[in-house]
């Protein structure tokens, strides 16, 4: 297994970006959890303890468990200082498994407040630690019937199928929705007018989905801030549908959605754990930001016809005008083409080239393929956050990196046949590697991302051979699938003129 490590901040390129995301993340957390102000306990512990660890001497798999990161590229070109060349030096890019830090921060809010303001201090292992310890108690309490009172605990608001929605009323109910959930929920105070949480229960009476919805202007406008699995992960693969069905449903109530372009439900957290786009720049709920939508919604077919139509076609037509023509090359643009956060569901035709001589960007868009792609990019490809099933008719050669993360990707079929940086297929839900067979990968592939289960269990020992990325932390996170064992995954591909590829494997993590 390939592998690097970060020995020192400057190694880091980026490193006031990260504390940056860091800080940013428990402003946006403020809202929603307690004991987060600047100066605090926990606050001084992520910006310092944390940051510390994380620009420290740590393996590079224990640091992408908490935070995205790059081999950094290079570029003397644009003024970098030696030190850059180094193989070890990396890039922060701007994603992270902001659950886990969830997580800590729940952790944090379980103690006691003498207990808590020890905690700035204590190192990243120290705290990490304790967690599982927090994670182990939770799971070994004893899982016996609910023995809740309807009417005094929680109030049904409705059955679906084999499952209950209910409204929690009572200390004692949020307290055993946090244990059981693993989450805070069971510090936040029931007689709270401006809170109600909501949660998805089984047949048992045991819990797998945990709502809360932020009350404004004495309950005639709401928000759901939180839309969470076990841990404060995403809710497990099979509860989705059945959590996104309740959202719909309360978004679309007609009490609330009298005015459709001017409703007094929206959700502004967490709508992506439940397959939501999100949308940053619409007026609505307590003021702009960013807010989900279903794609198929009214209120989204009118934010994209005035907002979104238009925004497309004036992007689409600043790229046309970057597209040469050689009678003996065909169509090509001589640079960089950036397509991304345009909601598209395919790449314009308008844009179809033969080559890009840059980068081709097409993060987060709604693509369900790669159709109308360049044959040829010459920089780094990027397509997370879509929908991607399929790869055919996409690049067939890509110079740099190819990132194809978190998409919906079942096999390779229609992978470009040379890649000469990394390629990146976590988070896809893949059944087999079918197609990669005629690929060289010069770089390292980076696969991981099964779901994190939805229950507690001790971790095994590490099992390298079998591709399980755990230790004696937290919780069990799913073994690789037989075909992703590194041996199979080296066959799979077209082994590349100048020996072996490099492999590396990233944490699970709660959805696709």
């Amino acid at each position: 297994m390939v592998s690097f490590k970060v020995y020192y901040e400057a190694n880091i390129t980026n490193a006031d970006v990260l504390k940056h995301e860091i800080i940013n993340l428990l402003k946006t957390h403020s809202r929603d959890k307690p004991n987060l102000e600047p100066g605090g306990a926990i606050y001084n512990w992520f910006t310092n303890s944390l940051m510390k660890w994380l620009t420290g001497p740590s393996d590079i798999n224990d640091v992408e468990d908490l935070v995205g990161l790059d081999p950094h590229t290079f570029r003397p070109d644009l003024g970098e200082p030696e030190w850059m060349a180094k193989d070890d030096v990396v890039d922060f890019n701007e994603t992270g498994n902001w659950p886990k830090m969830d997580h800590i921060i729940d952790y944090f809010n379980s103690l006691s407040d003498h207990d808590r303001e020890k905690i700035v201090k204590k190192p990243y292992e120290q705290v990490d630690a304790e967690v599982a310890q927090w994670d182990k108690e939770l799971a070994e309490q004893e899982k016996s019937e609910n023995k809740l009172k309807e009417g005094t605990d929680y109030e049904v608001l409705y059955k679906d199928g084999d499952y209950t929605w209910v409204k929690l009323s009572s200390k004692e109910a949020y307290k055993c929705e946090g244990e059981s959930m693993g989450h805070c929920v069971g510090g936040y105070d029931p007689d709270s007018e401006n809170n109600t949480i909501i949660s998805l229960w089984d047949k048992k009476g045991e819990p797998h989905v945990t709502i809360e919805v932020r009350n404004y202007n004495n309950g005639d406008s709401q928000e759901i801030v939180q839309i969470k699995g076990k841990q404060n992960a995403a809710p497990a693969e099979k509860y989705k549908d059945i959590a996104a069905k309740f959202v719909r449903n309360w978004m679309e109530d007609p009490e609330y959605n009298e005015i459709p372009e001017e409703p007094d439900r929206v959700v502004v957290g967490d709508g992506g754990n439940i397959g939501m786009i999100s949308y940053d720049n619409w007026q609505g709920g307590s003021g702009p930001g960013r807010h989900y939508f279903f794609p198929d919604s009214k209120l989204w077919e009118t934010i994209h016809k005035k907002e979104i139509l238009p925004l497309q076609k004036d992007k689409i037509r600043s790229n046309k005008k970057a597209i040469h023509r050689d009678p003996g090359y065909g169509k090509y643009i001589n640079g960089n083409l950036n397509l991304a956060y345009m909601y598209l569901k395919e790449i314009p035709k308008e844009l179809k080239v033969g080559a890009v001589e840059g980068d081709l960007n097409l993060q987060n868009n709604l693509l369900t393929s790669l159709k109308n792609g360049p044959k040829e990019v010459e920089g780094d490809v990027y397509a997370g956050g879509n929908s991607i099933e399929t790869l055919e008719g996409g690049p067939e050669i890509v110079t740099g990196d190819y990132k194809i993360a978190y998409n919906k990707l079942k096999n390779l079929k229609g992978i470009a046949k040379e890649i000469g940086g990394d390629l990146h297929i976590e988070g896809n839900p893949l059944e087999s590697l079918d197609g990669a067979q005629d690929t060289v990968v010069l770089g390292k592939v980076y696969v991981g991302g099964w779901p994190i289960p939805d229950r507690f269990e001790p971790r095994p020992e590490p099992a390298p051979e079998r591709g399980l990325h755990g230790d004696h932390r937290g919780t069990i996170r799913s073994a690789a699938p037989d075909f992703l064992r590194p041996d199979k995954i080296r066959d799979a591909f077209k082994a590349p003129a100048q020996g072996r590829m490099g492999l590396v494997y990233l944490p699970p993590r709660a959805q696709y």
